[in-house]
């Protein structure tokens, strides 16, 4: 572009150098025509200059001004978040030095972008994995973020709860009270607390201060769900005295008679063989819950796995009711016993189905009363084989149903204990269910009879 400027330069002297000699040259024409003349080729000079001076500005412009457009172009699309464009200038001036510039800065952020995303997600990844609520507060109190646990539990979107207060969200007032007092004191806390929600559940509830290098930024609140521990916490608590109080009743009994018999009853025969009867029927009851309570803690610890076969279930229903037909003849019971001929083909532990079989019938003679009807049913439904049975007896009230199948739970408690029962029983019976992959269900009204109806599937699910 300088070499374009000199040369018009010098072209435009070199005319009018010429003009100048020719005036001199040409003696013959008057000085004010010479003068006019030289007006004109100055007019034209300076037109020219004028001509070439836009032409050499407009290249000037067009070679500085379209980079820079392109420049301004890709920028605004790497402004919108398309880090991928790039500046294709090769000039190596100040505008090819901007243009390298930028593409270098779009590539170190399109890096950084990429990295804070992985980060993203893979804190994502661990929060949505995690068992614990989680969600983060900032120093007023207000959500910053919140795990997919904690928008199942208290119902709520993470578009919703993020930017509002903690206590918006989750309507606890001992969290409120706990959450204020560690802002106020910026130390970790870690305590137990009931929510309603709508079932009342137990959290742990732990609060860790989030910090922005020396800053305390907020809290990191985490909410793990203890109900099921403190649930089984119980039943164990219940279980041991369950347990302690079943064992300490008969061997009261057998302790008491003996001492009795020491103490000289066993002079009179007749008393002496009733203490001894007790004593038998006490130490027949002990070995009974002993029995129970082994099988029930190998079914429960898996020890006891079903060992699967065909089973021919007429024959196994006609051993199981024969072999309770003393207390069933003892009632003046009557027993209706009916066996499907095509049974689907559902393999099934032998030993398992028939201690439930004992279990369930001996129930039904027990609460039965004199001269009632069981009723023992298999049939085919689908691929499941089902199994009932159902009796006439005194029923089970609907508070009770759903406990039935809890350990030394008893529906009457002074009614099992007379019979002998060891309130173990339908635990087994359930525990057999679930290690076949079946499940089972009980219909009952109070003086009108109950029934039990188990599904065994073709394979364990």
């Amino acid at each position: 572009m300088k070499l374009e400027s000199k040369t018009a330069v010098k072209i435009v002297a070199l005319m009018a150098l010429l003009f100048f000699l020719g005036g001199f040259l040409l003696s013959p024409l008057r000085v004010w025509d010479f003068l006019q003349i030289s007006k004109q080729v100055a007019e034209i000079s300076v037109f020219l200059v004028l001509l070439l001076s836009f032409f050499v500005v407009y290249r000037v412009v067009r070679e500085v001004m379209e980079p820079l457009r392109r420049i301004t172009e890709v920028a605004q699309r790497m402004a919108e978040g398309d880090l991928e464009q790039e500046i294709r200038i090769s000039s190596r001036d100040e505008i090819g030095i901007l243009a390298a510039s930028l593409n270098n800065m779009a590539r170190r952020l399109k890096e950084n972008i990429d990295q804070i995303t992985e980060e993203r997600n893979k804190l994502a990844a661990i929060l949505s994995s995690m068992d614990e609520g989680v969600l983060a507060i900032d120093r007023q109190g207000n959500i910053i973020l919140i795990n997919p646990v904690v928008e199942k539990l208290f119902r709520v979107t993470a578009e919703e709860a993020v930017g509002r207060n903690v206590i918006e969200v989750i309507r606890n007032y001992e969290l409120e009270r706990l959450i204020r007092k560690a802002l106020e004191e910026n130390i970790h806390q870690a305590v137990e607390m009931s929510f309603l929600m709508p079932d009342p559940r137990i959290f742990r509830v732990q609060l860790v201060p989030l910090r922005r290098g020396e800053e305390m930024a907020g809290f990191v609140v985490v909410l793990r769900d203890i109900s099921e521990l403190r649930r089984l916490e119980q039943m164990r608590s219940e279980f041991v005295a369950n347990v302690s109080h079943e064992l300490r009743t008969p061997l009261t009994s057998i302790r008491g008679f003996t001492e009795t018999l020491l103490d000289g009853a066993l002079e009179d025969p007749t008393v002496a063989r009733h203490f001894l009867q007790i004593i038998h029927d006490e130490a027949e009851r002990l070995t009974r819950l002993i029995n129970d309570l082994l099988s029930l803690s190998a079914l429960e610890s898996r020890r006891r796995e079903p060992n699967r076969k065909l089973l021919d279930w007429h024959r196994l229903v006609g051993e199981v009711v024969s072999m309770l037909a003393p207390l069933v003849q003892g009632k003046n019971l009557e027993v209706e016993v009916k066996v499907a001929e095509d049974l689907p083909p559902v393999p099934a532990d032998r030993d398992m189905m028939g201690q439930m079989l004992i279990n369930l019938l001996d129930n039904a003679i027990k609460y039965t009363p004199d001269g009632g009807k069981i009723k023992v049913a298999v049939w085919g439904e689908g691929d499941n084989l089902v199994l009932q049975v159902a009796d006439t007896g005194i029923g089970i009230p609907p508070e009770s149903l759903p406990r039935i199948f809890e350990r030394f739970y008893r529906a009457d408690k002074a009614r099992s204990r007379e019979l002998g029962g060891t309130g173990l029983g339908l635990a087994i019976v359930k525990h057999i269910v679930e290690a076949h992959g079946g499940r089972i269900e009980v219909e009952s009204r109070v003086n009108g009879g109950t029934s039990f109806t188990v599904y065994l599937p073709p394979v364990a699910e």
